[in-house]
């Protein structure tokens, strides 16, 4: 429970609220970062939460959006705190990496990295053309028998990583003014489309976690599930449990020049009810050498 609990949360305040896309311009043509090594300009975004399960601290992490010319990064790292990190030693590591054009954001990259218990896992799910893909594991994934076993034969044209869907996702927001749209996911085992919901404006009161308190936009999240579950929850309607309810998460603009990012995460879960604080907004500027990194045909 621990496991799914902090896989769940991480994925979806990581990428689904970490709205920052639009405010950056993104060309047409491949990114020069992806074709050969340069030096380029990175302006980042860094965040970190802080979740409480129950009244409980369990879970901490920071998420960082690094922009430059033509392309993305969105890394995630988080870990197990408080009594349930003394019991349960879970560390996870994700990134996604894509292009960023005038028409949207398609990753080609997606990698994680895993410690429950001391044993590390490791996952690069690389997007290829034409619906393709390919999944490389370490250790090899034993098949689980109340898991699907099929993974998906080909991908929708627009699907996206969790971490990814963040820049998708806000371009409507930008749009609209709404949270409102569905977003196809792949994550190299879950296949699975994400619903937001408009929930409209709010307010998100002072409390001594959290460094944001004022206006607020509210979406809800479900999610439809495809393939790779547990067969038993395959068509639950709800996020995480069939009795809990869709999460909620509160999208504030806490940083100037940055759209607004979330300041507040609501759901319940059969611990209790989940809360997640937005402790830390920093911009930060630099140059970096970027690697050569050859793209698929697209």
């Amino acid at each position: 429970m621990i496991r799914l609990l902090s896989r769940t949360v991480l994925s979806l305040v990581a990428s689904a609220g970490l709205m920052v896309g639009p405010a950056f311009a993104a060309p047409e043509t491949a990114p020069p970062a992806l074709r050969s090594a340069a030096t380029q300009a990175v302006r980042a975004l860094d965040l970190s939460y802080q979740v409480f399960a129950g009244g409980l601290h369990i879970f901490d992490f920071d998420v960082e959006l690094a922009l430059r010319d033509g392309a993305y990064t969105i890394a995630a790292q988080g870990a197990t705190k408080g009594m349930v990190g003394w019991i349960y030693k879970w560390n996870v590591k994700m990134e996604s990496e894509g292009i960023a054009r005038s028409d949207g954001f398609r990753p080609f990259r997606y990698d994680t990295v895993t410690d429950w218990q001391g044993e590390p896992k490791s996952m690069r799910l690389t997007f290829l053309p034409r619906g393709e893909y390919d999944v490389a594991r370490t250790p090899p994934e034993p098949v689980d028998a109340e898991d699907e076993e099929e993974l998906p034969k080909a991908l929708p044209a627009d699907v996206v990583d969790p971490l990814s869907l963040a820049l998708v996702a806000a371009q409507s927001l930008a749009e609209t003014g709404r949270c409102d749209q569905t977003l196809p996911v792949f994550d190299g085992k879950r296949r699975y489309n994400l619903i937001i919901g408009h929930l409209g404006k709010g307010h998100v009161e002072p409390n001594r976690y959290s460094i944001y308190h004022g206006p607020a936009v509210r979406c809800r999240f479900a999610m439809e599930r495809i393939s790779g579950f547990s067969k038993k929850r395959r068509y639950a309607s709800q996020w995480d449990e069939e009795k809990d309810a869709p999460p909620v998460i509160w999208l504030a603009k806490v940083r100037e020049g940055f759209p607004p990012v979330p300041v507040r995460y609501e759901g319940t879960i059969a611990l209790g009810n989940i809360v997640i604080h937005l402790t830390r907004a920093e911009v930060r500027a630099e140059v970096a050498e970027v690697p050569t990194r050859q793209l698929p045909a697209q």
